[in-house]
């Protein structure tokens, strides 16, 4: 099943090569945020637009993905390869049991969707001859200009459907360390997207669609720009879960997009996460050292970063 879409901190973290640093007490700035240095220049640059923030629920990427085609459904982790946590599964199954009958009267078998499987070596799309033994690689252009003509000049791909995918956060007591702070005795899911064969929802879309299944979405906070999402975040603010067993629990950030969908130039989706911890981290190791200090510091680290 397809993995949710990665999301950078707003901002770069200090990397570099532990035995070259001339100060051992620099050290301590590795894998801090270096405020200011974007981690993608698509987010210095919409700073001040409008963004969409979500409040992000300390807990365990989850995802619930329906196939109209057949009715079937599966649920999993980050990845295929996750291992899942702590009543994960059982939860995020009966969840899918309950919704499966919504789904299949939401998306009938004729509104299936598929496309070409494509090599995951190469990860373009995979050819096969018609007229050779079924799934020989077949290369059309190749074939087509230097080899003898096949009997009658066709080849095909194989098809793979494309679900709906929920995505959402599994979390509770005994997920990450504050987990019990949301939830003392249980735990829950909330939704903070759908892929509904491979277009991203806006937001009332997903929410009327949550709506219909009886599914929770994750607090939305409305419409900033990120500089005032990142002052929140420095603020610390306090969980927006309705019925927080721990009420002053402070959130573990938020996650912005724009309001208006947007891709950068390699058509990756632009969105962003803003950490508290990131800026807890920045602010600890910082104080240690003087503004003379940290000058030295930032002078050093810009002639090893682009090597």
């Amino acid at each position: 099943m397809e993995t949710y879409t990665k999301i950078n901190t707003i901002y770069k973290r200090y990397q570099f090569d532990s035995k070259e640093c001339p100060n051992k007490e620099w050290l301590k700035f590795k894998n801090i945020i270096i405020m200011g240095n974007f981690s993608n220049k698509e987010a210095g640059y919409l700073f001040d637009c409008m963004w969409e923030a979500y409040s992000k629920i300390d807990g365990t990427n989850s995802k619930i993905a329906f196939f109209p085609s057949t009715g079937e459904i599966k649920v999993g982790g980050k990845t295929d390869n996750a291992s899942l946590q702590h009543g994960q599964f059982e939860m995020l199954a009966q969840i899918a049991s309950k919704i499966q009958p919504v789904l299949v009267r939401m998306f009938p078998k004729e509104t299936a969707k598929f496309v070409p499987v494509k090599s995951k070596e190469t990860n373009k799309v995979q050819y096969y001859s018609t007229d050779v033994e079924y799934k020989t690689a077949f290369n059309p252009i190749v074939n087509f200009k230097k080899a003898e003509p096949t009997a009658n000049g066709m080849y095909g791909v194989e098809l793979e459907e494309v679900p709906i995918y929920i995505y959402g956060e599994y979390f509770g007591a005994g997920i990450q360390k504050g987990g019990g702070r949301y939830i003392q005795n249980g735990n829950d899911f909330v939704v903070f997207d759908i892929r509904q064969q491979g277009w991203w929802l806006p937001r009332e879309n997903r929410n009327a669609i949550c709506f219909e299944l009886g599914l929770k979405t994750v607090p939305y906070l409305g419409h900033m720009t990120l500089r005032q999402i990142e002052e929140m975040v420095m603020n610390g603010f306090r969980t927006k879960y309705e019925g927080a067993a721990d009420p002053t629990l402070l959130e573990e950030g938020i996650v912005a997009r724009p309001v208006i969908p947007l891709c950068d130039g390699r058509g990756e989706r632009i969105i962003v996460k803003v950490k508290l911890c990131d800026y807890l981290g920045y602010q600890r190791v910082r104080s240690q050292f003087t503004d003379e200090e940290f000058e030295k510091f930032s002078e050093w680290y810009k002639t090893v970063e682009n090597v």
